[in-house]
């Protein structure tokens, strides 16, 4: 990292419009003093003034004198010179500078100009940088915004951090020399520096670029040299692309207006014209359209043109030539020359008939009513679906939605109405209907098919195939194909049309009864051509097919033949599958209404039953619900059900058999039968005042009380909520039911409810006091919160863990990196513990004597541990005797140690993760401050180091000296000293075992006396470290320090490592000696404020 030297310090810095000598600078531009006691100023808000005091540098880089740069962790830019404040009498001397698209803001060499998210301009402190979405930050050149994760991806897809924008540079009035504007004609100019380009419009727009490239879409611009690459919408030549660029409106010249009429106007007829520099076009309408290219090519859509010399490509919507392709563009309205008026009839109408005609370049095609419809194309080819239309020569190609030739292929179009011609109106009858029987008939050139309710419906094409599932139809000779919902034929396949509705012939009706309807039963039936099944509630359904295949669902069928896959939802048969068919209602037959009571009703006990053909299923309140399935088996979880012969599988929500599995069906609620009610003698008792429904069983709750496991005989789980089947045993961490057979889900109790008149009591006898103010209920036990407080663990016996937040069932024990409990058996979840309640009308003392005293004015609660923070104040570990990790921020229970690589707490037995310390609090009679209590390590009677630093002899001054360590090693040479654990040897702090090596850089040893000891590093932005520190980002705007001098930033912008190091991925800092596990990641902390 860059020192900064002392005559930094000395430079004055004043932010804001009016420097100290009452002269000014902008408003986010910065006051920086020169040797004569008068300012000039910085191009930068919040600057950092170079004490050459010549030049400056961004907020957040440092000064780099030497090399004439301004640099930071991560980037090196060339240094800004400072210009003078106004009235000061020097030459008025302009800042070379990136001007930005508003002509007033502008960056400094070597860095980008980016929109801010209030409209302003910003400036990314790197040349070519790529502006991000959130309009906050940017990244470096080729790579791309992760905004949502806070990070650049290049494009070797590597992570780089995200930069903020710092304040552009507002112009000054002297600086802003409008002489020098560009004139784009007589009227429009451009600023200085930008570029003239006409816009879609024909009008004049700005590029803010100098001899700027002007892209076809008339709406960016690229810089000089480069292509626009209207795909990609980027600007690029054989060294890459960057972003292109957005033009703005061009400015008046004078009073002068832009005349409203242009003499050179393109007419496109006698009655319309287009802008200058546009081509005139006709649209679907057969009207006029301006394509906003001069000369350019009317694409077949009738919607989009392409520039001079390229081809529409209606496929790819682009526009193509041997160079490559581009996108279309979209054509506008013409606009009427003078007063004339564009006539509303035009002879030249392609007449389709006696009463329909078409516009002039389109052509009469039919649509699935038979009426006229319009392709806007002239002599265009039909398509067999009646909607779309292709140009002429090409071939409709239905499958693709293309029109094909062998030079390619382009979309097809849709058919617009036609018109009628004159007065004279489209028949309502047409002679050449097609007869579907006495009452129903199709337009001409449809075929009539059969719908789902037997009634007549048409598809619109000749002698079609009418598709089984009676909604579509194919084109005649092809194949339905109704898995895929295609009409296939050896040539391939097309997609399949949906047919219409037929209409009455005359004044004729279609009977309301059939004499072909399927009868059900004497109450029921089904249309003609369908076939009865059962619904779930075991009244009739109709399938729509004839002799169907009625599927264990209730709900759908399948194809006579066919077999229903419930797992697939399809039909199958060797052939293949299809997909199945939804059932509808079938109809009463004349007035006969179907029985509300029937007397197959399978009866589940003497108050409730379920309709035939379902089975009688308890559901979770023990209740009966139906399952709509005869002969079924009920699931374990009491709300599924599965057809005889099967096997509820819960974890898979299946029913199997050796032949598969099939989906399961959900349970219907059952109904009474008359007047009986639901008898309570069949409750099970949980004691005298509550009780479950019949078929469960009874399970304490966390407070004590009674909730309802929907099993009978069930396993009550030590979580006080789950439940699990008989003979079963609950698995807390995979939340299931498990025995040698495997594992189901586990189920979730229900309240308990109230027997009869009594009342559950307030207070239980059985609460298990925690002392003489506070219990906890019934069969949980008592723990220690973090501060020392009580709080009940929901298991009776419990062990309470060290993080005073969770728990674990008697004879387990706590594992706190894997958040389990841990037994020979294997581990389950561990539990969180709830707060204890105070006993009748005791108070909780609120200050308690049991308090540990970290000095005369802090202490921290009973049972935890004073350690130091990074500041030097106390905090609180929750755990007795704990061990204080060298990071200030952990700890670790006694007899482990800190492992700061992998964040844990290690001993023999193995690890567990390490806890996080609380802030202390002082003590009640404390009378002193601590905020302003001086801590210092005392060298003799009269010498002392400040708090954190190690007293060492220094030999040439024969006085005291403060090593910048804690409990350093003071070195033999009277001038350097090592970190605890640590030897001098050979100008390096070495620490080495039988098994490694690790050397570190020495530390000065300063002199006592000497006020440098507390000097600080500018980071810049506002934030310092100590002199024994590094300044590292810790964000794109702030910074934090490194507790090792001279360290190496780690691109996590989290970690450091001592100089020599280089950051592992691992989380550790290796050298060219290999890894050390002892050389770990050190966590950074934020640095200060200024």
């Amino acid at each position: 990292m860059l020192r900064l030297t002392a005559g930094v310090l000395l430079l004055s810095l004043v932010a804001g419009s009016k420097c100290p000598d009452q002269q000014r600078c902008g408003d986010e531009q910065t006051c920086c003093q020169i040797h004569s006691g008068e300012f000039n100023c910085c191009p930068f808000h919040q600057g950092e003034c170079c004490e050459d005091h010549l030049h400056c540098c961004p907020e957040g880089m440092l000064c780099e004198v030497k090399d004439s740069r301004c640099t930071n962790a991560t980037h090196s830019l060339p240094w800004a010179e400072r210009f003078p404040s106004e009235h000061s009498g020097l030459v008025n001397k302009p800042v070379l500078a990136v001007l930005c698209a508003d002509g007033i803001s502008e960056c400094p060499v070597e860095t980008s100009c980016c929109e801010t998210a209030d409209g302003r301009w910003g400036c990314c402190p790197m040349p070519r940088a790529v502006c991000c979405d959130d309009k906050v930050h940017c990244c470096p050149e080729d790579s791309v915004c992760d905004v949502n994760n806070a990070k650049c991806m290049s494009s070797t897809n590597h992570e780089l951090p995200m930069w903020a924008k710092f304040p552009a540079r507002q112009r000054a009035a002297w600086e802003d020399r409008k002489y020098s504007d560009v004139p784009c004609d007589d009227t429009s100019a451009c600023p200085d520096g930008t570029t003239c380009c006409k816009d879609e419009q024909g009008a004049w727009s700005c590029c803010p670029l100098p001899q700027a490239v002007c892209c076809e879409d008339f709406i960016h611009c690229c810089p000089h040299g480069k292509k626009c690459n209207l795909a990609a919408q980027t600007c690029e030549d054989p060294s890459g692309s960057v972003p292109w660029l957005k033009k703005e409106p061009s400015r008046q010249i004078g009073e002068q207006k832009t005349p409203e009429t242009k003499v050179s106007d393109v007419p496109c007829d006698d009655t319309s014209a287009c802008p200058d520099g546009t081509t005139c076009c006709k649209d679907e309408q057969g009207a006029w359209s301006c394509c906003p290219l001069p000369q350019a090519v009317c694409c077949e859509d009738f919607i989009h043109c392409c520039p001079h010399g390229k081809k529409c490509n209606l496929a790819a919507q682009t526009c193509e030539d041997p160079s490559g392709s581009v996108p279309w563009l979209k054509k506008e309205p013409s606009r009427p020359i003078g007063e004339q008026k564009t006539p509303e009839t035009k002879v030249s109408d392609v007449p389709c008939d006696d009463t329909s005609a078409c516009p002039d370049g389109t052509t009469c095609c039919k649509d699935e009513q038979g009426a006229w419809s319009c392709c806007p194309l002239p002599q265009a080819v039909c398509c067999e679906d009646f909607i779309h239309c292709c140009p002429h020569g090409k071939k409709c190609n239905l499958a693709a939605q293309t029109c094909e030739d062998p030079s390619g292929s382009v979309p097809w179009l849709k058919k617009e109405p036609s018109r009628p011609i004159g007065e004279q109106k489209t028949p309502e009858t047409k002679v050449s209907d097609v007869p579907c029987d006495d009452t129903s008939a199709c337009p001409d050139g449809t075929t009539c098919c059969k719908d789902e309710q037997g009634a007549w419906s048409c598809c619109p094409l000749p002698q079609a195939v009418c598709c089984e599932d009676f909604i579509h139809c194919c084109p005649h000779g092809k194949k339905c194909n109704l898995a895929a919902q295609t009409c296939e034929d050896p040539s391939g396949s097309v997609p399949w049309l949906k047919k219409e509705p037929s209409r009455p012939i005359g004044e004729q009706k279609t009977p309301e009864t059939k004499v072909s309807d399927v009868p059900c039963d004497d109450t029921s039936a089904c249309p003609d051509g369908t076939t009865c099944c059962k619904d779930e509630q075991g009244a009739w359904s109709c399938c729509p097919l004839p002799q169907a295949v009625c599927c264990e669902d209730f709900i759908h069928c399948c194809p006579h033949g066919k077999k229903c896959n419930l797992a697939a939802q399809t039909c199958e048969d060797p052939s293949g599958s299809v997909p199945w068919l939804k059932k509808e209602p079938s109809r009463p037959i004349g007035e006969q209404k179907t029985p509300e009571t029937k007397v197959s009703d399978v009866p589940c006990d003497d108050t409730s039953a379920c309709p035939d053909g379902t089975t009688c299923c308890k559901d979770e309140q023990g209740a009966w619900s139906c399952c709509p399935l005869p002969q079924a088996v009920c699931c374990e979880d009491f709300i599924h059900c599965c057809p005889h012969g099967k096997k509820c599988n819960l974890a898979a929500q299946t029913c199997e058999d050796p032949s598969g599995s099939v989906p399961w069906l959900k349970k219907e609620p059952s109904r009474p039968i008359q007047d009986n009610n639901v008898s309570e003698d069949s409750v099970v008792p949980c004691n005298e005042t509550v009780a479950c429904a019949d078929g469960t069983t009874c399970c304490k709750t966390q407070e004590g009380g009674w909730s309802c496991c929907p099993l009978p005989q069930a396993v009550c789980c030590e979580d006080f909520i789950h439940c699990c089947p008989n003979g079963k045993k609950c698995n807390l961490a995979a939340q299931t039911c498990e025995d040698p057979s495997g594992s189901v889900p586990w189920l979730k109790k229900e309240p308990s409810r109230p027997i009869r008149d009594k009342n559950v009591p307030d207070t239980k006898v059985s609460e298990v006091p925690c002392d003489d103010t506070t219990a906890c209920p019934d069969e949980t036990t008592c723990c220690k919160t973090e501060e020392g407080q009580w709080s009940c663990c929901p298991l009776p016996q419990a062990v309470c863990c060290e993080d005073f937040i969770h728990c674990c069932p008697h004879g387990t024990k706590c594992n706190l990196a894997a958040q389990t409990c841990d037994d020979p058996s294997g581990s389950v979840s561990w539990l969180k513990k709830e707060p204890s309640r105070p006993i009748m009308d005791k108070n909780v003392p609120d200050t308690k004597v049991s308090e540990v005293p970290c000095d005369d004015t802090t202490a921290c609660p009973d049972e935890t541990t004073c350690c130091k923070t990074e500041e030097g104040q106390w905090s609180c570990c929750p755990l007795p005797q704990a061990v204080c990790c060298e990071d200030f921020i952990h700890c670790c229970p006694h007899g482990t140690k800190c492992n700061l690589a992998a964040q844990t707490c290690d001993d023999p037995s193995g690890s567990v993760s390490w806890l996080k310390k609380e802030p202390s609090r002082p003590t009640a009679r404390a009378t002193q401050n601590t905020s302003t209590n001086a801590v210092s390590v005392k060298c003799d009677p009269h010498v002392s180091c400040p708090d954190h630093t190690t007293c060492c002899f220094m030999k040439k001054s024969q006085k005291w000296g403060c090593c910048p360590l804690d409990q350093a090693t003071c070195c033999a040479d009277g001038e350097n000293c090592c970190p605890k654990g640590y030897t001098c040897r050979d100008q390096q702090c070495v620490k080495s075992s039988w098994i490694k090596f690790d050397s570190v850089s020495f530390a000065s040893v300063r002199d006592s006396a000497n006020p440098q000891i507390h000097t600080d590093i500018d980071c810049g932005g506002g934030f310092t470290c100590k002199d024994s520190e590094t300044c590292c980002r810790m964000s794109a705007s702030s910074w934090g320090c490194c507790p090792f001098p001279k360290a190496v930033c780690c691109s996590d912008m989290l970690h450091c490592c001592p100089a020599g190091y280089t950051c592992d991925e691992s989380g550790s800092c290796t050298s060219a000696m290999g890894f050390y596990p002892d050389v770990f990641f050190s966590r950074k902390k934020r640095a200060r404020a200024v």
